[in-house]
């Protein structure tokens, strides 16, 4: 009885993922001729596909590959390859999960130098996201002045182009150098904070102190008032309230313009 469809698919698909195929196998499933072999054939076609998915995680991660080379990028693009295989006919969203790969297989025991592969990563597929989200630029709204902070009842949110990162490492002048064609920067280890947003179609990412992650983590993306906001903020900064409120007025028009905050 002819192999089902499904179960072809699925073969050929573990092959390719393996690199390799049984060679009776390969005979048994694909036509050959003498002209070309059904190992040719299999071969051509393997290697192809995993090229293809090979460059997109090389386009998707600029950054990192400029960081560890093509050697070492390519072994971590084929442990992900081989475990993870595309389930949509776009590629877009083929490489959503390398970030959650390289921090589930780096080494255990290897110094905190090993979680950075995995960070950098992590901030590239938010830059991905936040170019790909439905932004303010279709919807723009007024730029907020620094009274708007003071006016009570007034709530924001964040808008669907806006992620916000906790990082080990000072990520950003890598990224810059790779945007630029630069020279790869090894990223100083230490506390850094940043906002992915996107704003007249470009997309940045932005340095936060910790008040400032606190005041965008408590408005979320379903919004909050202001002033209860900044209060949430003081609390888990361990900041004076008032000192605290008085700073956002002054940033609260640079956040605006940025595209962090939107009307909720």
């Amino acid at each position: 009885m002819p192999e089902a469809l499904a179960e072809l698919q699925a073969w050929m698909l573990d092959g390719i993922r393996a690199g390799a195929a049984p060679r009776a196998e390969v005979k048994e499933r694909i036509a050959g001729d003498a002209r070309l072999r059904a190992e040719a054939r299999f071969a051509i076609y393997a290697g192809g596909y995993r090229s293809r998915l090979l460059q997109t995680l090389r386009e998707d991660y600029p950054a990192l590959l400029l960081l560890v080379g093509d050697t070492v990028f390519g072994l971590f693009a084929e442990s992900y390859i081989a475990t993870q295989p595309p389930r949509h006919f776009s590629l877009y969203d083929y490489g959503a999960g390398f970030a959650d790969h390289l921090e589930a297989t780096r080494p255990q025991d290897g110094g905190p130098l090993t979680a950075l592969p995995a960070q950098v990563a992590r901030l590239e597929r938010a830059r991905a996201e936040v170019q790909r989200a439905e932004g303010l630029e279709r919807r723009p709204g007024p730029l907020l002045t620094a009274d708007a902070a003071m006016l009570p009842g007034l709530r924001l949110k964040l808008p669907d182009s806006v992620r916000l990162l906790r990082l080990d490492f000072d990520l950003l002048p890598l990224l810059d150098a790779a945007d630029d064609g630069g020279k790869a920067i090894v990223p100083e280890q230490g506390e850094s904070l940043v906002a992915v947003a996107r704003s007249r179609w470009q997309v940045r990412a932005h340095r936060l102190r910790s008040w400032q992650l606190a005041w965008l983590e408590a408005l979320g993306g379903h919004g909050a008032e202001v002033q209860q906001a900044a209060a949430a903020a003081a609390s888990m900064s361990g900041r004076d309230g008032g000192a605290l409120l008085a700073d956002l007025a002054l940033w609260l028009p640079a956040a605006s313009s940025v595209g962090l905050v939107t009307s909720a």
